[in-house]
C-alpha cells in the first residue's frame, strides 16, 4: 500500500512539474523588521569576541541567531547558507525549505533584523519534494529507496513473464516498442 501511495505521489507531482504554468505563483513574500532582543545581543557579543573574520567563524555567530529564528519566527529549513561581512558586522542567513525560503539580514552593529519569508504554496512544496530539493538527507534517502523498490517491482514483473512462452514474443514486442518510442521522444526533445 505504501508503494502505491508513493507511486501516485511521484506520478501526480510529475504532471504538476511538467505544467507549472497551471498553478499561479502569486504568493507574496512577507517582510518583517524588528530589533533583536537585548539578551541575544549580549550572547552575540560574547560569540563575536570568540570568532575571527573567517567565513567558518560566521557559524559561531549564526548559531544562536538560527535557534532564535526557529523559536521566535518559526523558520524551518534544511539548507542554510551564510554570508558574513565582519567589517560591516552584517550577517545574512538564507534558509531554504521545500516550497519556500526565509532570508534574514542581521545588522549586528545596530541590532536590527530584516526578515523576508515566502511560502509558494502546496503544489510548490510537493514539486520540491518530488525533486528532493531542500528536503534533507532523510527524504532524499526515501526517494532513493522508493526508486529501488519501483525498479525491483519492474524487473521482477519482467522476470515473471519471461518463462511464459505464449506471452514472450508479445512481451519483447511491447518492450521494444516502448523503448523505441521513449528514445524517439527523447531525441525529438533535444
Amino acid at each position: 500500500m505504501l508503494m502505491l501511495v508513493v507511486m501516485l505521489f511521484f506520478t501526480v507531482t510529475g504532471i504538476t512539474l511538467n505544467h507549472q504554468d497551471w498553478f499561479s505563483d502569486d504568493q507574496a513574500s512577507e517582510l518583517y523588521e524588528t530589533d533583536l532582543p537585548e539578551p541575544l545581543l549580549r550572547q552575540l557579543a560574547v560569540n563575536g569576541a570568540q570568532s575571527g573574520e573567517e567565513q567558518s567563524d560566521a557559524w559561531i555567530i549564526a548559531a544562536p541567531l538560527i535557534q532564535w529564528l526557529r523559536q521566535e519566527h518559526g523558520i524551518r529549513g534544511q539548507a542554510i547558507n551564510l554570508d558574513w561581512d565582519p567589517e560591516e558586522r552584517f550577517l545574512v542567513i538564507d534558509t531554504k525549505r521545500p516550497g519556500g525560503y526565509s532570508l534574514a539580514e542581521f545588522d549586528l552593529a545596530t541590532g536590527r533584523l530584516t526578515l523576508e519569508r515566502k511560502n509558494a504554496g502546496t503544489i510548490a512544496i510537493l514539486n520540491d519534494l518530488h525533486k528532493g530539493r531542500h528536503s534533507g538527507a532523510i527524504w532524499q534517502a526515501f526517494i532513493d529507496f522508493s526508486a529501488l523498490v519501483m525498479l525491483l517491482f519492474t524487473l521482477t514483473g519482467f522476470w515473471l513473464l519471461l518463462p511464459q512462452k505464449k506471452r514472450r514474443a508479445r512481451l519483447f514486442g511491447v518492450c521494444g516498442l516502448g523503448t523505441g518510442l521513449s528514445l524517439l521522444l527523447y531525441w525529438s526533445a533535444l
